[in-house]
């Protein structure tokens, strides 16, 4: 007779997805090799430009897919992305804990938003879950796998919810992300708002768990997000020559960019003065952008960034700023009211233009099993 104590297989989950929310990025503090805060910046998780991703588990705890098993549903764009992730996985980790993977929701890419850190890191906590169901013989059994995991400082972990024990820096170096800006990263671990006080080694592949700050943001601003859905912003080479050609000396700004973090933003966080904050996040973003202004020929990368940003700032929205490379462009508003109407006055004033309103994500990102 079965031991009702030991799960049957049907009690083993044999799906897992991860959900993850957009990252918007004001700018970095620094990017002279060497210097003080390189990489460093700020940035903050948006319910917005979200990613899912589904995989079906091998059948059983006993037996491992080989890679060439491993079936991806997903388009031109994102099938190679996700083949390489795979493909390291295997190579580092000598296991394929999935028989399938599928892309249920993509974002779009290059648009400001960290599409592609995003993307790895889903798939990397996907399969670091999967092969964790694999070594849990039969602990799941006790669990509600129908609630979701919350990544945060390693995984949730009380009755409701699965645990994963996985480290920052092992989730850092199977999704390879992380090695300028760990903003992206530390939000999907952590959602908020993120203070990533950068690095001296401009080479560094680890990310250390002091480096960043995560700070809630206050849930009654909800976030504008300005896009241009015909334009992209740099990515691969084009951006590699621009760090380059930008990096020969350190950013004259950098201290005053670091107190307007400290002493401005995140006590104005932390007491709810939104005027306060909207005024400081504007002058970071004017400041981070003289970064590239010899390759960029101006503070914005684009001239349409730039009216996007004048838009905004001339009906009372101070906290415009261009997000990573753009195109999207971001603002913080007081409240949903206020929020409604910017957007209805930003879709006149830029007619060829998409305006979402749309809250921060203070959370991190999700993982589910059935």
């Amino acid at each position: 007779m079965p031991d009702p104590n030991i799960p049957t297989q049907s009690q083993y989950p044999t799906r897992i997805e991860v959900h993850s929310c957009g990252r918007l990025h004001f700018g970095l503090l620094e990017i002279a090799p060497g210097e003080s805060n390189c990489f460093g910046g700020i940035g903050l998780m948006v319910e917005h430009s979200k990613a899912t991703v589904q995989a079906t588990l091998t059948t059983s705890s006993k037996t491992q897919s080989p890679l060439g098993q491993c079936t991806i549903d997903a388009d031109n764009y994102w099938r190679p992305r996700l083949e390489s992730i795979v493909s390291h996985w295997h190579e580092t980790q000598h296991s394929m804990p999935i028989q399938s993977l599928s892309v249920a929701q993509a974002p779009r890419p290059h648009c400001g938003l960290g599409s592609g850190t995003q993307v790895a890191c889903t798939v990397a906590t996907l399969l670091m879950a999967a092969e964790q169901v694999h070594s849990a013989q039969g602990a799941w059994a006790s669990l509600n796998l129908s609630v979701p995991a919350i990544l945060k400082n390693g995984y949730g972990n009380n009755n409701n919810e699965a645990s994963f024990n996985v480290s920052r820096t092992k989730l850092a170096q199977l999704s390879r992300r992380g090695k300028r800006s760990s903003v992206g990263l530390s939000g999907f671990i952590e959602g908020g708002f993120v203070f990533d006080q950068g690095t001296s080694h401009s080479e560094t592949t680890s990310v250390q768990t002091e480096r960043t700050k995560r700070i809630p943001f206050p849930e009654a601003w909800p976030i504008l997000i300005i896009q241009n859905d015909h334009s992209l912003g740099d990515s691969g080479l084009a951006e590699a020559e621009m760090f380059d050609r930008c990096s020969k000396t350190s950013n004259p700004n950098r201290e005053s960019m670091i107190k307007l973090v400290e002493q401005e933003l995140l006590p104005s966080m932390a007491s709810g003065d939104w005027k306060h904050f909207d005024v400081a996040l504007g002058w970071y973003g004017q400041l981070a952008g003289e970064i590239f202004a010899i390759a960029q020929g101006g503070i914005y990368r684009t001239p349409q960034i730039a009216q996007a940003i004048e838009a905004a700032r001339s009906i009372g929205i101070d906290s415009a700023t261009q997000s990573s490379w753009g195109p999207t462009v971001c603002a913080v508003a007081q409240d949903y009211s206020h929020a409604n109407w910017c957007a209805e006055q930003l879709r006149g004033a830029l007619p060829n233009a998409s305006i979402h309103v749309v809250p921060a994500a203070n959370r991190s990102a999700r993982v589910t099993l059935s």
